[in-house]
């Protein structure tokens, strides 16, 4: 999906990619365990990490329950670390 501000668009999914890394980090598990014992594809967790892909909704539900958070605490957090006037929507 091709955002208008792909810029602004990258650095959520870099912020995405570092909350779910320390997450899975706390629960001291290596990607390749957590992804086994999630049933999440390597590949795609480790891509989300690095911040190069953009995650389906129905994948980012099952990551976010993987690391034991809801999917809005997920997306708080990652709201959290935004500038206060962050918008995708120039005005």
């Amino acid at each position: 999906m091709q955002h208008l501000n792909s810029e602004k668009s990258q650095k959520i999914l870099e912020i995405l990619g570092q909350i779910i890394k320390q997450e899975r980090e706390k629960q001291k598990k290596s990607l390749r365990l957590f992804a086994d014992e999630y049933d999440i594809q390597k590949s795609l967790l480790s891509r989300l990490e690095s911040g190069k892909n953009e995650p389906k909704l129905i994948s980012l539900w099952s990551i976010s329950e993987a690391l034991g958070l809801t999917l809005s605490q997920l997306i708080k957090k990652v709201e959290n670390k935004l500038p206060k006037d962050f918008s995708l929507i120039e005005k």
